[in-house]
């Protein structure tokens, strides 16, 4: 719509294609609730209030009886990879959810694919009817630790930064290298600011001085907080903060009544999810963290304008979306119950429920899993005491953290076993995208598998191939089936006894998250006869080698103590 006809439509010289009647608005500007109509032209709000010289003979009017509108909810940093589909199919889904927006951070494909990755992102975007918002992923890999697929150099990201749909660079998770003074780093950064885009952050553990240091870049957000003093710190400090509650990590039911306990303003904190698998999206997205807001002491006009305004002007969009005001998009949410926030219709520009058509990809995304054939002697950690001490990473149920213990382990003939018994498993990252070769060694603890293995491509960042088992055979058998696939995830007992087979960049199925999340249903319940104890394995599992988190994980380049930042050898010398 061009500007000339925003203006007239406001005047009711182009009368609204369709009023809403009779609405309890919820104004997120004033954090009020008004009563009015809600006139919409070319997918843009005309009128607010007394609209009546908005309508024509031929606009749509439709009585809404007093419910509650609200405005669309926005996803302030997601990584729609994680739910194992398309963005396609994410859209498809978190919609019916009220979701009309989402943040992305493209930086699973873009470990993958790259450049050409991040294109083909940005050409679905436009085939969508919601607002799909892009920070640019900015440490591809996310540390020299590991091997990715590409790298995104200062050229490849200044490129996409006067993109369309870009808001951002997305989050600086090499702080090591910020603190450093790394000039590439800080070029990056540099170049975003100077574009008036945001830079968003990634910094977990870090305080005073060094935190001061991080924030003295331009950085300006963090979803990473492991506790709330920590949160609160970087609130006072001036950075907006994001609540994340995922799959894989949460935090509402700890920080919100704390935030709420202590008067804290709420106008400098937003929602995200950053990780959605397949189960969760089914139950719902943006929709399942205001209904928590609300149900953990925030009022709702507040929980809903952390998922609207408040995102939306962080990302410096809010005079697109965000909120109920004149000449922002109609997207809208139709509620039955606002309390309760119980969804009745979604509107996204102007559209009821709109039709999403199905995009063709190239063919490049389904060939991306490059290794050799792995057999078992493959997968051993070798040494030839008859009794060793091991580093072990340590699963910390519900958290992408992990810690690091040490660990007595026997040997038989000279090859380190892992001792289900104790719960202590072998794990091992191979390297995928068939330029290293390489294949990182260690063990593991927290799973509880008592027979078999597990397998995966999906694996943060670099998303090489993840293993761990009972025993190396089955460990051998995952790796072989997951080439074969392509990609997915694998569960072996002297055989494959089950798959998710995940063909796009290794990392997503092109089906609907629907049937994907059917399918990841009978993988749960057969890893769980396998003895697994975690409510969601396969998520724990994507983040044992992301050597940006800490304490202890592992990339196909080894154990990474990621508090010092470094390689370390499984065994530890005596």
């Amino acid at each position: 719509m061009l500007l000339k006809e925003k203006i007239f439509a406001g005047e009711g010289k182009i009368k609204a294609d369709t009023i809403l009647k009779n609405c309890m608005i919820v104004n997120v500007n004033t954090k009020e609730i008004t009563k009015g109509d809600i006139a919409i032209s070319s997918g843009f709000i005309a009128g607010i209030g007394d609209v009546d010289e908005l309508k024509g003979q031929k606009t749509d009017s439709i009585d809404l009886k007093n419910a509650h509108v609200c405005p669309g909810l926005i996803d302030g940093h997601m990584h729609f990879e994680s739910s194992m589909v398309t963005l396609t199919q994410f859209v498809k889904q978190s919609m019916l959810h009220g979701t009309t927006g989402i943040v992305i951070d493209p930086h699973e494909i873009a470990n993958i694919l790259g450049a050409k990755g991040i294109r083909l992102v940005l050409r679905e975007t436009k085939w969508l009817p919601i607002d799909v918002f892009v920070t640019i992923p900015s440490c591809v890999p996310s540390s020299l630790l590991e091997t990715s697929g590409a790298r995104l150099g200062l050229n490849e990201i200044t490129k996409f930064l006067r993109t369309e749909f870009v808001v951002g660079l997305g989050e600086m998770m090499d702080y090591p290298a910020v603190l450093g003074g790394a000039p590439e780093k800080l070029r990056i950064i540099s170049e975003t600011l100077e574009k008036k885009l945001v830079v968003d952050g990634h910094c977990p553990g870090l305080h005073g001085k060094e935190l001061f240091g991080y924030l003295s870049a331009g950085i300006s957000s963090d979803h990473e907080s492991v506790t709330y003093e920590e949160a609160l710190e970087k609130a006072r400090l001036g950075m907006k903060i994001m609540l994340r509650e995922g799959s894989a990590a949460k935090c509402l039911d700890d920080f919100i009544p704390k935030l709420v306990r202590d008067g804290i303003s709420l106008e400098n904190f937003f929602f995200a999810t950053d990780d959605k698998n397949p189960a969760d999206l089914v139950k719902g997205h943006m929709d399942v963290l205001v209904r928590a807001a609300i149900s953990l002491g925030i009022d709702p006009i507040q929980a809903i304008s952390m998922a609207t305004i408040n995102t939306a002007r962080h990302y410096r969009v809010d005079q697109l979306v965000g909120s109920i005001s004149i000449g922002r998009r109609a997207n809208l949410i139709i509620l039955d119950d606002l309390k309760h926030f119980r969804i009745r219709n979604v509107v996204v520009r102007g559209r009821l429920n709109p039709r999403i058509e199905k995009i063709e990809y190239p063919r490049y995304v389904f060939r991306t899993l490059e290794y050799k054939k792995i057999v078992p002697d493959d997968l051993k950690l070798k040494s030839p005491g008859k009794i060793v001490f091991a580093h072990v990473i340590e699963i910390v149920p519900g958290k992408i953290i992990t810690n690091m213990t040490i660990e007595e382990l026997s040997t038989e003939k000279n090859v380190v076993q892992p001792d289900v018994g104790r719960d202590i498993l072998a794990i091992a990252v191979i390297g995928r995208h068939g330029k290293s070769g390489n294949i990182g060694l260690g063990f593991v603890r927290g799973f509880g598998l008592k027979e078999g293995a597990l397998g995966q491509s999906i694996a943060h960042d670099s998303h090489n191939v993840v293993l761990a088992g009972t025993n190396f055979e089955d460990m051998a058998l995952c790796a072989n089936k997951l080439k074969e696939l392509q990609g997915g995830i694998v569960l072996a007992r002297n055989r494959v006894i089950d798959y998710l087979s995940l063909p796009f960049a290794g990392i997503l199925s092109t089906d609907n998250v629907n049937n994907v999340d059917i399918k990841l249903k009978k993988l749960h319940s057969k890893v769980r006869k396998m003895g697994c104890r975690l409510d969601a394995p396969f998520t724990q599992m994507s983040f044992l080698s992301l050597p940006v988190i800490p304490s202890l994980k592992i990339t196909d380049k080894g154990l990474v103590d990621v508090d010092e930042f470094k390689i370390i050898k499984p065994i530890k010398s005596p």
